[in-house]
């Protein structure tokens, strides 16, 4: 029976959890810029308030659970697919899905995929600075639900029975559960053949695929599996990542299993649990499922350690510069006779690795454009891209800051092009309109600000300025805050 891992994220988990667990603001940065290594961070620079926690985590979970001992993670198969991770969708369901939507569905996992190793571009070793991913067939229990099919997508209709007690055991299902369960063409399916190093692909291992994303019909939306298999969710799950009405955390968290990373369900210290102290920072992470909607700065650096203890393994990745076939046709023609010649040329591919700095200052934002570009009054200029750069922390976000805002920043980026490559800390150290509470930066503190912060501790919502809601001025924003926002407008409306 394939392997399975849980992720509790049920709707009441996350409620309650959202509540009780302080979301935190990042504290005041140093104002000192870090120099990286020429080749970009290194394991050296990881913050020493991090190794304790790192250390216990990697000796008491990863390794006493054997999460990592095949040669099947994410990390694992990026590698031998030279900065590729190729999935076939099991979409284990009635419901239709239009080609626009398979389209975003492949964009949705590309972005999944980088807000994780987006940590280790330009860490230590690692050779990429984007990984690329598709989905490159499509497994089904009706065709039919593939609305217009292309010539150019593959399809397998191959189904075997249903394992679903997995489902049922861990209360996962509301529905009827489907009996059939299709597949793709095994014998390209790399989890399977990874260690028989003498194993031929059909077609090459360029025509392998690496997991699956299987979408079950029946199952709960606020949940899912990960392993190195790949994820499961529900069918309404997936449509739901696809339209954007499901929180991308979830997916994050079960390719966080996939890379090798654990479930912290046990209390501290224990066999099942977090480490002793708790997690750095705050004490969340997104691998303990209803503490943090984002990929933590903790959990970024985890990640990274866990990279530098897996790439000491012998003989484990391959990361000298990769060679690739292409073909080039020539034809040669005559009034009589066509004549094809095949030419087989091979080349090295080498990728040049940008030069990355992390700094550290308080400044003031003397201007800003809004997903392009912010200017310090003393540090300068810098670019940014969207929200694609913060992992969808809206606390990282740039955009929601304007000039007259002193923000304390800590951030990497491309010295040769000044674009931030990813922000590690952001608080506003002061407001330019200067109004506390006012969390959706209206300019003035209302019962919307009220709930604006309810809504994002049950989260179901984003909220613009973190730092204004920070009512008890203790860095973390809270149900703490929340109550005393709502005092204060109390307080208010009895004065009135």
């Amino acid at each position: 029976m394939k392997k399975k891992w849980l992720s509790a994220a049920v709707v009441a988990a996350l409620s309650v959890c959202a509540l009780a667990a302080p979301i935190s603001v990042p504290n005041t940065v140093t104002p000192v810029a870090v120099q990286a290594a020429s080749s970009g961070t290194t394991l050296a620079d990881m913050p020493s308030t991090y190794q304790s926690a790192a250390e216990w985590i990697l000796q008491n979970r990863i390794i006493s659970e054997d999460s990592v001992k095949d040669w099947a993670t994410i990390y694992d198969q990026i590698v031998a697919g030279n900065g590729t991770l190729k999935y076939v969708v099991k979409w284990q369901s009635k419901q239709t899905i239009t080609l626009e939507q398979r389209k975003q569905l492949q964009t949705v996992l590309e972005t999944a995929v980088n807000d994780w190793t987006d940590w280790l571009v330009g860490y230590e070793n690692w050779p990429y600075t984007h990984v690329n991913v598709q989905i490159v067939g499509w497994a089904v229990l009706d065709q039919n639900c593939l609305l217009d099919l292309q010539p150019d997508e593959t399809v397998y209709t191959t189904t075997i029975p249903a394992d679903t007690s997995y489902i049922t055991d861990g209360n996962m299902a509301v529905s009827e559960l489907p009996t059939l369960e299709p597949i793709g063409d095994e014998t390209r399916y790399r989890y399977i053949h990874w260690a028989d190093q003498s194993y031929q692909y059909p077609d090459g291992y360029e025509n392998r695929y690496d997991m699956y994303l299987q979408a079950t019909q029946g199952m709960i939306d606020m949940g899912g599996f990960g392993y190195h298999w790949g994820q499961q969710f529900s069918d309404n799950a997936v449509l739901g990542l696809i339209a954007g009405t499901s929180s991308m955390h979830i997916l994050e968290h079960e390719m966080g299993h996939s890379f090798g990373l654990t479930d912290f369900y046990g209390g501290e210290g224990e066999s099942d649990g977090f480490p002793p102290g708790g997690f750095p920072d705050g004490g969340t992470s997104i691998m303990m499922a209803g503490s943090s909607q984002t990929i933590t700065n903790f959990d970024g650096w985890f990640f990274r350690y866990l990279w530098s203890y897996l790439a000491k393994e012998d003989g484990r990745f391959n990361l000298t510069a990769p060679s690739t076939t292409t073909t080039a046709t020539t034809s040669e023609t005559t009034t009589e006779t066509t004549e094809t010649t095949t030419t087989t040329v091979t080349t090295t591919v080498s990728e040049t690795q940008p030069a990355y700095e992390t700094v550290s200052f308080t400044d003031t934002i003397s201007e800003i454009v809004p997903n392009t570009s912010v200017t310090f009054a003393e540090y300068g200029t810098f670019f940014f891209q969207g929200d694609s750069y913060y992992h969808g922390d809206e606390s990282k976000n740039l955009s929601h800051y304007e000039a007259g805002d002193k923000i304390s920043i800590q951030f990497t980026y491309d010295r040769e092009s000044d674009m931030i490559q990813r922000v590690d800390a952001l608080q506003l150290e002061e407001n330019s309109h200067k109004v506390i509470g006012d969390v959706n930066a209206d300019g003035q503190f209302t019962i919307a600000d009220v709930v604006m912060v309810q809504k994002w501790l049950l989260g179901s919502g984003n909220v613009t300025d973190l730092a204004a809601g920070d009512y008890n001025a203790d860095g973390q924003l809270n149900g703490l805050d929340l109550c005393s926002m709502k005092q204060a407008l109390r307080k208010e409306a009895q004065e009135a």
